[in-house]
Protein backbone atom coordinates (compact mmCIF):
# COMPACT_ATOMS: atom_id res chain seq x y z
CA UNK A 1 0.00 0.00 0.00
CA UNK A 2 3.23 2.22 0.51
CA UNK A 3 4.31 1.84 -3.13
CA UNK A 4 0.36 2.67 -4.25
CA UNK A 5 0.17 6.08 -2.34
CA UNK A 6 3.54 6.98 -3.32
CA UNK A 7 2.39 6.61 -7.58
CA UNK A 8 -1.03 8.32 -6.19
CA UNK A 9 0.79 11.43 -4.70
CA UNK A 10 3.75 11.96 -7.50
CA UNK A 11 2.45 15.83 -8.11
CA UNK A 12 2.36 16.44 -4.12
CA UNK A 13 5.88 14.65 -3.32
CA UNK A 14 7.52 16.46 -6.20
CA UNK A 15 5.93 19.68 -5.15
CA UNK A 16 7.05 19.01 -1.60
CA UNK A 17 10.58 17.51 -2.07
CA UNK A 18 11.94 18.48 -5.44
CA UNK A 19 11.88 17.09 -8.87
CA UNK A 20 15.12 14.91 -8.28
CA UNK A 21 12.84 12.12 -6.54
CA UNK A 22 11.03 11.58 -9.95
CA UNK A 23 12.40 9.79 -12.12
CA UNK A 24 10.22 9.37 -15.80
CA UNK A 25 7.20 10.38 -14.48
CA UNK A 26 7.69 7.70 -11.02
CA UNK A 27 8.74 8.22 -7.50
CA UNK A 28 12.54 7.42 -7.77
CA UNK A 29 12.79 5.69 -4.12
CA UNK A 30 16.23 5.57 -4.18
CA UNK A 31 16.23 9.29 -3.75
CA UNK A 32 13.12 10.18 -1.95
CA UNK A 33 14.25 7.61 0.55
CA UNK A 34 17.61 9.34 1.78
CA UNK A 35 16.16 12.71 1.78
CA UNK A 36 13.34 11.98 3.91
CA UNK A 37 14.88 9.29 6.16
CA UNK A 38 17.68 11.76 7.43
CA UNK A 39 15.39 14.64 8.18
CA UNK A 40 12.72 13.70 10.63
CA UNK A 41 10.49 17.27 9.75
CA UNK A 42 11.01 15.63 5.70
CA UNK A 43 9.41 12.47 6.89
CA UNK A 44 6.92 13.32 8.46
CA UNK A 45 5.57 15.86 5.79
CA UNK A 46 5.61 12.28 3.48
CA UNK A 47 3.60 10.47 6.25
CA UNK A 48 1.20 13.11 6.07
CA UNK A 49 0.71 13.02 2.36
CA UNK A 50 1.03 9.22 1.86
CA UNK A 51 -0.74 7.75 5.30
CA UNK A 52 -4.36 9.09 4.34
CA UNK A 53 -3.98 7.72 1.57
CA UNK A 54 -2.48 4.09 3.27
CA UNK A 55 -5.78 4.29 5.82
CA UNK A 56 -8.24 4.72 3.04
CA UNK A 57 -6.85 2.02 1.43
CA UNK A 58 -6.55 -0.52 4.47
CA UNK A 59 -9.92 0.34 5.41
CA UNK A 60 -11.71 -0.19 2.17
CA UNK A 61 -9.70 -3.96 1.67
CA UNK A 62 -10.96 -4.71 5.26
CA UNK A 63 -14.64 -3.30 4.56
CA UNK A 64 -13.96 -5.26 0.60
CA UNK A 65 -13.03 -9.14 3.41
CA UNK A 66 -16.02 -8.35 4.90
CA UNK A 67 -18.51 -8.17 2.28
CA UNK A 68 -17.21 -11.19 0.87
CA UNK A 69 -17.73 -13.16 3.97
CA UNK A 70 -13.74 -13.52 4.86
CA UNK A 71 -13.01 -14.55 8.66
CA UNK A 72 -9.94 -12.28 9.06
CA UNK A 73 -7.68 -9.68 7.32
CA UNK A 74 -4.30 -9.53 7.63
CA UNK A 75 -2.27 -6.34 7.47
CA UNK A 76 1.35 -6.53 6.90
CA UNK A 77 1.37 -2.77 8.19
CA UNK A 78 4.72 -1.61 9.98
CA UNK A 79 3.32 1.77 10.58
CA UNK A 80 -0.14 -0.10 11.88
CA UNK A 81 0.24 1.96 15.24
CA UNK A 82 1.22 5.46 13.48
CA UNK A 83 -1.58 5.09 10.95
CA UNK A 84 -3.76 4.81 14.21
CA UNK A 85 -5.13 1.33 12.45
CA UNK A 86 -4.80 -0.64 15.49
CA UNK A 87 -8.03 0.35 16.86
CA UNK A 88 -9.40 -1.72 14.20
CA UNK A 89 -7.59 -4.95 14.96
CA UNK A 90 -8.69 -7.84 17.09
CA UNK A 91 -4.78 -8.96 17.90
CA UNK A 92 -1.69 -7.64 16.73
CA UNK A 93 0.86 -9.73 15.54
CA UNK A 94 4.56 -8.23 15.90
CA UNK A 95 7.58 -9.79 13.83
CA UNK A 96 10.25 -9.31 15.74
CA UNK A 97 14.16 -9.30 14.16
CA UNK A 98 17.61 -8.54 15.61
CA UNK A 99 18.73 -5.16 14.10
CA UNK A 100 21.84 -6.78 12.96
CA UNK A 101 19.54 -9.41 10.88
CA UNK A 102 17.29 -6.24 9.56
CA UNK A 103 20.50 -4.40 8.54
CA UNK A 104 21.83 -7.79 6.86
CA UNK A 105 18.29 -7.52 4.79
CA UNK A 106 18.18 -4.35 4.22
CA UNK A 107 21.38 -4.51 2.52
CA UNK A 108 20.70 -7.26 0.42
CA UNK A 109 17.30 -5.80 -0.72
CA UNK A 110 18.08 -1.89 -0.86
CA UNK A 111 22.27 -1.87 -0.92
CA UNK A 112 21.98 0.50 2.06
CA UNK A 113 24.92 1.72 3.64
CA UNK A 114 25.81 1.18 7.35
CA UNK A 115 25.06 4.72 7.88
CA UNK A 116 21.39 4.56 5.48
CA UNK A 117 20.35 1.91 7.39
CA UNK A 118 20.63 3.81 10.84
CA UNK A 119 19.08 6.58 9.43
CA UNK A 120 15.87 4.56 8.85
CA UNK A 121 16.18 2.46 11.77
CA UNK A 122 15.98 5.23 14.11
CA UNK A 123 12.92 7.09 12.01
CA UNK A 124 11.12 3.36 12.82
CA UNK A 125 12.25 3.30 16.81
CA UNK A 126 9.01 3.84 17.94
CA UNK A 127 7.82 0.77 16.08
CA UNK A 128 8.18 -1.17 19.21
CA UNK A 129 6.60 -4.86 20.13
CA UNK A 130 3.16 -4.63 21.83
CA UNK A 131 2.12 -7.29 23.59
CA UNK A 132 -1.54 -5.07 24.00
CA UNK A 133 -3.41 -6.90 21.60
CA UNK A 134 -1.30 -10.24 20.61
CA UNK A 135 2.07 -11.71 20.28
CA UNK A 136 5.58 -11.34 19.50
CA UNK A 137 6.86 -13.29 16.90
CA UNK A 138 11.10 -13.69 16.49
CA UNK A 139 11.87 -13.84 12.57
CA UNK A 140 15.57 -14.76 12.72
CA UNK A 141 16.26 -17.11 10.19
CA UNK A 142 14.14 -18.56 7.44
CA UNK A 143 10.73 -17.45 5.80
CA UNK A 144 9.52 -21.09 6.95
CA UNK A 145 10.10 -20.70 10.32
CA UNK A 146 8.10 -17.54 10.57
CA UNK A 147 5.18 -18.76 8.28
CA UNK A 148 4.66 -21.69 10.75
CA UNK A 149 4.68 -19.39 13.70
CA UNK A 150 1.99 -17.17 11.99
CA UNK A 151 -0.24 -20.22 11.12
CA UNK A 152 0.53 -21.26 14.58
CA UNK A 153 -0.71 -18.25 16.09
CA UNK A 154 -3.77 -18.02 13.66
CA UNK A 155 -5.24 -21.58 14.52
CA UNK A 156 -4.82 -20.42 18.26
CA UNK A 157 -7.60 -17.45 17.23
CA UNK A 158 -9.68 -20.12 15.38
CA UNK A 159 -8.02 -19.18 12.02
CA UNK A 160 -6.48 -21.08 9.10
CA UNK A 161 -3.90 -19.88 6.53
CA UNK A 162 -3.18 -20.84 3.33
CA UNK A 163 0.18 -22.30 2.79
CA UNK A 164 0.63 -19.48 -0.07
Amino acid sequence: LGHQALDQSIGQIETSFGPSVVKEGEIDRSMLGPLVFSDPVKLKKLEAITHPKMVVACLNRIDEAKSEGMQAVILNAALLYRMGLQDRCDSVVFIYAPTWLRFLRARKRDNLSIKQFALRNAAQEDIQPSQKKGVVLRNLFCKALIHRQVATYCATMGLRISST
